[in-house]
């Protein structure tokens, strides 16, 4: 979970949007006390309507902007200390709206910076990988909550088959997806990290110890049946800088022969 901070803002700041220019964010120079960037959506065009934020260290508060049809912010007037910068998007999702972070060009430039000659940070939208330095992802997840334990002392793993059902979260097709969560230890993990978002048909199937394969029935956390198949829909996990960066909540499921 990202700490929030308190509310109230103990530090001046003004966000202001750039007049469109063909040139890059790179090819100008920092102002004192000014960041400034583009935001570029998954095709690399600029992205409107993302939403831009400064935290900085040790102070209660942050500046925002938020990006015009350039794709570009600029947010000045800000004080002599360091700072994070975090990037999201909101768009709709499966009859709700999904809050979802946007990346940035090097895992450095998640880390605090100074901001008394000016700096630049660029953002652009995608669907899967590594946040920075961290253990989290841009993509969803999908956990095992639950299956029989006979079932686990004799499998090695659970393939799962993610075939779309409709677009990906930013309007793209998806293709079909079959990974493995392994069951043995000590590799072992409790199911799968860095989907795609979007909404999928699932399917499981065994792997024993021994190679064999086996069907397996599934069924959402909050469902009552197990099925051969189930729809998988991800959650909203709720407002920008809530809960997880993918902006969803994780998918359990439980396992039946």
């Amino acid at each position: 979970m990202r700490k929030q901070f308190k509310a109230g803002v103990v530090f001046t700041m003004a966000a202001l949007l750039l007049a469109p220019t063909p040139a890059s964010s790179q090819s100008r120079k920092p102002r004192p006390f000014t960041v400034s960037g583009i935001v570029l959506d998954t095709a690399g065009k600029p992205l409107q309507g993302a939403q831009v934020w400064l935290r900085a260290d040790f102070v209660y508060g942050r500046a925002t902007a938020t990006t015009g049809p350039d794709g570009r912010f600029v947010i000045g007037d800000l004080i002599k200390a360091t700072y994070r910068a975090e990037a999201f998007f909101e768009t709709k999702y499966a009859g709700s709206t999904v809050c979802h972070r946007l990346a940035m060009p090097k895992p450095t430039d998640y880390n605090s910076f100074p901001v008394s000659e000016g700096a630049e940070r660029d953002f652009r939208w995608q669907l899967t990988g590594k946040i920075g330095f961290t253990d989290t992802y841009f993509g969803a997840s999908i956990r095992i909550w639950q299956m029989d334990a006979a079932l686990l002392d004799a499998a090695r793993a659970v393939e799962f088959t993610l075939a779309p059902t409709g677009p990906l979260l930013d309007g793209s097709q998806g293709s079909v997806i079959v990974r493995e969560a392994l069951l043995e230890y000590p590799a072992s993990d409790d199911g799968l990290d860095d989907l795609p978002l979007g909404t999928y048909r699932l399917t499981a199937v065994l792997i024993g110890k021994d190679g064999r394969r086996a069907p397996l029935r599934v069924k959402a956390l909050e469902s009552q049946d197990f099925r051969p198949e189930l729809a998988l829909v991800w959650r909203s996990e709720g407002s920008c800088g809530m809960g997880s960066d993918n902006g969803v909540k994780p998918f359990f499921v439980e396992l039946a022969r």
